[in-house]
């Protein structure tokens, strides 16, 4: 049987777990208001009266734009927040370009943006889509840790959505992360593979011996 070269089988091996392993915590949410992975992670759509009052945009926040800030609940430290929303208008990117910019205000003069509190530390806004912003870390060491306080806003160009999905990040990224194959796709390229090299082992197997 032909050996399969370890460079191969490594790089194979490599890519179905990198494609399996994930503990990133995560959460949806629908109607008003609610609570994310944990109690006292609050949310709530359009806590400040959003478009209704004069100037305003409709909104999401933990807790809610205008409302203090959520204490992180989790065991597991968080690196990042990634939020994809459904059921309304695009998330405005004016808005968020102007929450990277700003001091952690918070409420609606802090634009689209994250922070955590004790340490203050901003979490860059990445839009990754017109409806999914990622929050990420810009330092390995600005972790949110269990019982810390934060904040996040998120404000959209027109109707509020209706319902959101998301997950806590707990892996350190600065950037957010190329799309990856998902692990039934890896898994079907390495049996690929794995055939191929098996059908060119016979084959070789098969061919006469010629001498000059």
């Amino acid at each position: 049987m032909k050996k399969i070269p370890l460079a191969l089988c490594s790089l194979l091996c490599t890519g179905v777990l990198a494609g399996t392993a994930s503990a990133d915590i995560t959460f949806s949410g629908s109607a008003a208001s609610g609570t994310l992975a944990s109690a006292t992670e609050t949310w709530q759509f359009n806590a400040n009266g959003g478009a209704t009052t004069p100037g305003n945009l409709n909104n999401w926040g933990s807790p809610g734009v205008s409302l203090s800030v959520a204490t992180y609940g989790e065991a597991t430290p968080a690196y990042g927040l990634s939020l994809t929303f459904s059921g309304g208008s695009a998330i405005d990117a004016a808005t968020l370009l102007a929450g990277n910019n700003t001091a952690c205000v918070g409420s609606t003069s802090g634009e689209t943006t994250f922070c955590s509190v004790s340490p203050t530390t901003l979490w860059k806004a990445f839009q990754t889509g017109p409806d999914t912003i990622d929050f990420l870390a810009q330092s390995s060491t600005a972790d949110l840790t269990s019982g810390q306080q934060y904040f996040v806003n998120v404000f959209f160009n027109g109707a509020t959505p209706s319902s959101f999905t998301g997950a806590w990040l707990t892996s350190f990224s600065a950037n957010p992360p190329a799309s990856t194959p998902e692990p039934s796709s890896m898994l079907l390229l390495a049996t690929a593979l794995l055939g191929l090299l098996g059908f060119a082992g016979r084959a070789r197997l098969r061919a006469p011996n010629r001498c000059a």
